[in-house]
């Protein structure tokens, strides 16, 4: 999925943001499509929503707009498949957000990351402080809203947002060549892992080993469990198809 608006620095317009929901409901119900890589065009990430296109909207109109966004953000945050973010330039705003949602961050040197939206008076959307206070903490999340702060790449990789650092000219192929690696993979234990760490980060411990538990006997059931039982004993690659 790329964003590719070079006209605004693909900032994200209504109809984007229903495209956005579209391919995603695609992904997530099709069973050949095995991982998911977000980037942008132009040397651009997103910078963001475009403010010109809801600006002034009456409130049922922007709560028409939020409940759409929200779509696509529990759609993505729910997202049983890997998704991989290949960020160059600036993740502005819900850019930022978009890409909290991924799995995994990979970002060429000119990245920027900035909750942006003091700058504008209106507070974070996309889930957007959900997703940074569990990724950096709430006093650094609510520091970063409150003064619009730009981080840059190395900073954003110090702090855990992003997982590696790639040079320009290589962070599509690096990107590509791991959302291909993950899509080579377990997907139904990629996916009950990732539904087992996001629902863990809201509930106690014993409530988390329950959903273990239901997690660990429904894999042990799948196709790609037996075959990767099947390959380490035979000595040799796994071969994962889902089921």
């Amino acid at each position: 999925m790329t964003f590719d608006f070079p006209e605004k620095k693909n900032a994200l317009d209504q109809d984007a943001r229903k495209e956005m929901e579209r391919i995603v409901t695609q992904v997530r119900d099709d069973d050949r499509v095995r991982a998911l890589l977000i980037t942008g065009a132009g040397g651009t990430f997103c910078a963001g929503g475009d403010i010109n296109t809801f600006a002034g909207s009456s409130p049922v109109a922007m709560r028409d707009r939020m409940k759409q966004q929200h779509r696509v953000t529990r759609m993505l945050y729910d997202l049983e498949k890997p998704v991989v973010a290949a960020v160059a330039g600036p993740a502005f705003g819900v850019g930022f957000n978009i890409a909290l949602l991924a799995d995994v961050i990979l970002a060429a040197p000119s990245a920027r990351f900035c909750q942006a939206y003091a700058r504008v008076a209106i507070v974070p959307d996309g889930g957007g402080l959900y997703l940074l206070a569990r990724t950096v903490g709430t006093q650094r999340a609510k520091a970063m809203f409150l003064t619009a702060q730009v981080i840059d790449a190395h900073e954003a990789h110090d702090l855990g947002i992003v997982h590696a650092i790639h040079e320009e000219d290589a962070l599509d192929a690096e990107a590509a060549a791991l959302a291909t690696r993950l899509a080579e993979g377990p997907t139904r234990a990629f996916g009950l892992g990732k539904s087992m760490l996001n629902r863990g980060m809201d509930c106690d411990f014993a409530t988390y080993l329950e959903i273990e538990a239901t997690a660990e006997a429904h894999i042990m059931q799948t196709e790609d469990h037996r075959e990767a039982v099947a390959s380490f004993k035979e000595k040799r690659p796994p071969r994962f198809v889902g089921s």
